[in-house]
């Protein structure tokens, strides 16, 4: 086997395993989705505690699944375009899927200061949990898929012309 057919397979290996992450990513942003329509915050004590979902009016937890969504749909979009020097690179999806983690965590963490009056009252939910769960498990896939991309022979290919 020579040098430029090694190359061609390893090539394809990497396409195929970016696709294969991409598609992870892509199910993992439905799955977001899916998860805001569960409780992702509670507000007060019982009886009268207060549920909201993910996609509440005026919460900050829209965000978190909108960009996990979008990073999703983004992976999956550019992996299966077909046409060559197409597609979505996977900084763009990578960096979407960053940020609904890094929201994610923020509201966990800013929790109690997310109303002035309210302040210690708020409590999380299952759907927090899960989002910021989800949102970690989607960066990571998108940059696993980011760190496998190696251009680094094309200086070789450039000099075999």
């Amino acid at each position: 086997m020579n040098t430029r057919q090694s190359s061609r397979q390893t090539s394809t290996r990497t396409v195929e395993r970016e696709r294969t992450l991409s598609m992870v990513a892509g199910g993992l942003g439905v799955l977001m989705f899916a998860f805001g329509f569960l409780k992702w915050l509670e507000v007060g004590e019982s009886p009268d505690q207060l549920e909201y979902s993910g996609f509440a009016f005026q919460m900050p937890t829209t965000a978190v699944i909108g960009f996990s969504l979008a990073a999703g749909l983004m992976a999956v979009l550019g992996a299966t375009e077909r046409r060559a020097g197409r597609g979505v690179p996977s900084a763009i999806p990578t960096a979407l899927a960053a940020t609904s983690l890094l929201l994610a965590i923020g509201i966990y963490l800013g929790k109690g200061s997310i109303s002035p009056d309210l302040g210690a009252e708020v409590g999380v939910e299952i759907g927090l949990i899960l989002g910021v769960i989800t949102a970690l498990l989607q960066t990571i896939v998108l940059a696993m898929g980011l760190a496998s991309r190696h251009d680094d022979n094309h200086l070789d290919v450039d000099r075999n012309r």
